[in-house]
């Protein structure tokens, strides 16, 4: 056991130091960007002000835009942004397995933003380091009583990333800072290193440890068994400074979503719009400084003296009185104090800020996140065209992220979920069938609302055929588009009646049209019927009389 503490640490230590150079970066970034995560490098006391360098927010207050974009685009919580769905799509419209698909999206849906999972704070906090650093770190687990979803952020600085063959995050290191009383608590006192426990026992409970967990594939496990020492990815937690093994458990999943904003070939950390627009913020700063130095002196500005035409020193204080020779003043032919002249030119200033400012803005996408927003006077092809930018601009981005983020949390609260016994019991045709996962985020709802315009635009072209030949509509499957709608504009799909609904729905107004036919029917057979005997009694002597 020794010795596979000794090659944890070490492996620590080597990833350490490979991402020492990120660090710099980092830290720079979060003094202008996100001050509360500024301690990279550099030791802040806890409530300490982390602001006193700044002259300018607009750095935080775009880096704080785009992480609310985040939030509303990827992972709403006014709006269902995800669907559970069987892997085959011939068994999704099975009721059975359509009502158990819809009570385990409830479930699972509201499991997440329950209060006590702080999904919404911690993911929060992921969004911001994601648009800032480029990286964020989200654990998706289980609480302390196991009947609740869990969700923990970590500061980037405590955790280490390594990637596997595929270029997947499969292996995570996080430092944990715990008195001795917390670790007691979190992992049983008979459990610490030597050093801890005697913190404890000399009544020293809020000295601070470093503790190390590691969670990692399981090289060696038996498949046939289930239980800790055996799950697919191993967690250890170390006590450094004892050099103890704390404990060792499983997971039955990788239970981070690490997600990356923009990567690069060979960097495990991903890079992060507040890296293009850092130039620009240190720049704006300095801005900042200079303009409010140069107003400063607009305002109160320094003044020209004659030499010994003052008695004592000018007063500049509001009421104060200074008093000058007389005769020097004659001399000059002027009061002898002036304001200096310095040639500042504030509007110029202000201009080259707000060019760095918006800068910075487009850095964050707000321009491009205010395309979607149909604007006053705008025609329905301007704001499809809008559309279609947002999607080709932020597309690509958020789909990464639907894939490594909230893809992962869903489908790791979902299994979490389904071993806890939280659902119903599915189906016999679901049983041991897969579901997947569809995320109805606004960037998918605007892509299907562009493709729901372009029928309509076809429809548009079709006109002037169809009035010269109306079947021209039956290459059109009214029932597909209309049962696609809820998809397409976020209506709830309990508002669709289900098919078998509307086939029924449609045989008895069927039964009913041919039912009010009947009496018409009936009236213009008995017409045929009078008709013919009365004919026959016009005629019956010559018949009759030939026939006998």
């Amino acid at each position: 056991m020794p010795r596979e503490i000794d090659d944890l640490v070490s492996r620590h230590k080597r990833l350490k130091d490979r991402r020492r150079v990120w660090e710099s970066h980092w830290q720079e970034l979060a003094e202008v960007m996100l001050p509360r995560r500024a301690d990279f490098t550099t030791e802040h006391m806890a409530g300490e002000r982390r602001t006193d360098q700044l002259f300018d927010g607009t750095p935080m207050l775009a880096r704080r835009g785009l992480s609310s974009a985040i939030d509303g685009l990827l992972k709403p919580k006014t709006a269902r942004w995800f669907r559970i769905k069987t892997q085959d799509e011939a068994f999704n419209d099975d009721e059975s397995i359509k009502r158990w698909l819809e009570v385990a999206e409830e479930r699972l849906y509201r499991a997440i933003y329950d209060r006590r999972a702080r999904f919404i704070q911690r993911s929060g906090e992921v969004d911001d380091d994601l648009v800032t650093f480029g990286t964020g770190v989200l654990f998706v687990g289980e609480g302390q009583d196991l009947n609740r979803l869990l969700f923990r952020s970590f500061h980037l600085k405590d955790v280490l990333l390594a990637e596997n063959g595929d270029g997947e995050i499969d292996t995570v290191f996080v430092t944990l800072r715990l008195t001795a009383r917390q670790a007691a608590q979190r992992f049983g006192e008979a459990a610490l290193g030597k050093d801890t426990r005697e913190a404890l026992i000399n009544g020293a409970e809020d000295k601070l440890f470093t503790f190390l967990q590691v969670v990692m594939p399981r090289k060696e496990r038996d498949t046939r068994r289930r239980d800790n020492a055996n799950l697919p990815f191993a967690s250890l937690v170390l006590d450094v400074q004892s050099e103890h093994l704390v404990s060792e458990s499983g997971y039955h999943e990788f239970p981070f979503a690490a997600p990356r904003w923009d990567t690069t070939a060979g960097e495990v950390y991903g890079r992060s719009p507040g890296m293009i627009a850092l130039p620009d913020a240190n720049t704006l700063q300095q801005m900042g400084k200079t303009l409010l130095v140069a107003g400063h002196k607009a305002v109160d500005p320094p003044l020209l003296v004659g030499d010994d035409s003052v008695f004592g020193t000018p007063k500049t204080f509001p009421g104060g009185i200074t008093t000058f020779d007389m005769q020097a003043a004659r001399d000059l032919g002027r009061i002898p104090i002036e304001p200096l002249q310095t040639g500042f030119n504030l509007p110029l200033g202000r201009e080259m800020q707000k060019d760095a400012r918006d800068q910075i803005w487009a850095a964050f996408f707000r321009n491009v996140l205010q395309l979607p927003i149909d604007a006053p006077r705008m025609t329905a092809t301007e704001v499809l065209e809008r559309k279609e930018e947002f999607i080709r601009t932020i597309g690509p981005v958020f789909g990464r992220l639907e894939s490594d983020y909230i893809g992962q949390v869903v489908e790791r609260s979902f299994n979490i979920l389904l071993r806890a016994g939280a659902f119903p019991e599915p189906p016999e045709i679901l049983q041991g069938r897969e579901v997947v996962f569809d995320y109805a985020s606004p960037v998918e709802q605007a892509r299907k609302q562009i493709e729901a315009a372009g029928a309509a635009r076809s429809v548009e072209l079709l006109a002037p055929f169809v009035q010269a030949d109306p079947s021209i509509l039956d290459n059109f499957d009214g029932d597909a588009i209309a049962r696609d709608t809820p998809d397409i504009f976020g209506m709830p799909q309990r508002w669709l009646r289900p098919k078998e609904t509307v086939d029924s729905l449609r045989d008895g107004r069927q039964q009913a049209q041919q039912a009010a036919a009947l009496p018409g029917d009936a009236q213009a057979a008995a017409n045929i019927v009078q008709s013919l005997a009365q004919a026959g009694r016009g005629g019956g002597g010559q018949g009759g009389g030939g026939l006998l």
